[in-house]
């Protein structure tokens, strides 16, 4: 996966932390030895590196058979963990296949190499859950079983909730365990394939939805619910970089280890790309503070040590560089718009 950076939403992975959590297994003793950023936990709509999190949750649960580990954070998922705009997104839509359309549609906006793809063979739909780049990653295994999961919440919620697919196919190679052939007994398991994939039948995507929204969830866009429109490598690379940023930052030498790449290649696509990696930190401190600012139960000196300022006053100088304006005098102009 040279050159290709991959970031999921942190969300995704405390399925996993807190099935490992249930278990037993030494989560923050592992967290500590991590390449992950500190609180994670605390911070779901960030991004993590998606092999660095696939590395912890192997590591984590080490005594675990994988594919059952994988299956119980599954069971654990659900479509709560996306966003909200993006479950009003699927809720409104009118029939099973809408349904999976509208998911296909915003899981660029969860995992940055995740491509959803519908294929139809005859009477059947088979959905593709391709990750680019990643499909040789041992753990793999961890993210498919998220991203098939997706899919069969997407087919219950049209086809009822003990609807299990024909077919699901896994890029890993790890065996199936007895609680897989249990949970999916009637489902033909296929390993070490050349894609990630889930078979459903046209009828049942044909099916009507209850066309309601979630409670509390907006047809229209918020802004602070809205990833990049284009995963261009400096967004990922911000974005990547601001759950380090409590903790001071992530420099570039560890910056382009989880690129997959090496430190003089990363600086030199940044300088390509019209910036430098002081600047993407600089960037992914203002974005993060905008976001705190926009917040109004937060105070401007959390929202300052949340994004990684030195004090309230190195805070207020560097936010004032970016937009002409104090912290203060933003917030006052936020509360003003949006009321």
């Amino acid at each position: 996966m040279a050159g290709r950076l991959s970031i999921v939403r942190a969300a995704h992975l405390h399925d996993y932390v807190s099935v490992l959590r249930a278990l037993g297994a030494p989560v923050d003793r592992e967290l500590e030895r991590s390449r992950l950023p500190g609180r994670i936990e605390e911070t779901p709509d960030l991004y993590v590196n998606t092999a660095v999190a696939m590395e912890w949750t192997a590591r984590a649960g080490r005594d675990l058979d994988p594919m059952e580990l994988g299956l119980l954070a599954a069971r654990n998922a659900s479509l709560s963990t996306l966003r909200p705009i993006h479950q009003a997104s699927i809720v409104m839509a009118q029939t099973g296949l809408l349904r999976l359309t509208a998911l296909a549609g915003i899981s660029r906006f969860e995992d940055s190499t995740l491509d959803f793809g519908i294929r139809r063979e005859g009477e059947n739909v088979r959905i593709l859950c391709d990750m680019t780049g990643l499909t040789r990653h041992p753990s793999i295994c961890f993210a498919e079983w998220l991203n098939l999961q997706a899919v069969i919440t997407v087919v219950r919620s049209v086809a009822g909730p003990w609807w299990r697919p024909s077919e699901m196919c896994f890029v890993a190679s790890h065996r199936v365990p007895e609680a897989v052939k249990a949970a999916f007994p009637d489902t033909r398991i296929l390993l070490r394939q050349p894609q990630t994939s889930i078979v459903v039948a046209r009828a049942d995507l044909a099916r009507p939805t209850k066309h309601a929204a979630a409670a509390g969830a907006s047809s229209s866009a918020d802004a602070r619910d809205a990833p990049p429109a284009a995963w261009e490598f400096a967004s990922l690379l911000r974005m990547m970089v601001q759950p380090y940023l409590r903790e001071g930052s992530l420099d570039v030498a560890s910056a382009a280890e989880m690129a997959g790449i090496s430190t003089r290649t990363l600086q030199r696509r940044l300088k390509l790309c019209g910036s430098s990696y002081s600047r993407i930190v600089q960037e992914a401190r203002f974005a993060l503070a905008r976001t705190g600012l926009e917040d109004p139960a937060l105070k401007i000196i959390d929202v300052a040590m949340m994004a990684g300022y030195e004090s309230p006053q190195h805070f207020s100088r560097a936010f004032r560089r970016f937009t002409g304006c104090t912290p203060t005098e933003y917030r006052h102009r936020s509360a003003e718009a949006g009321a």
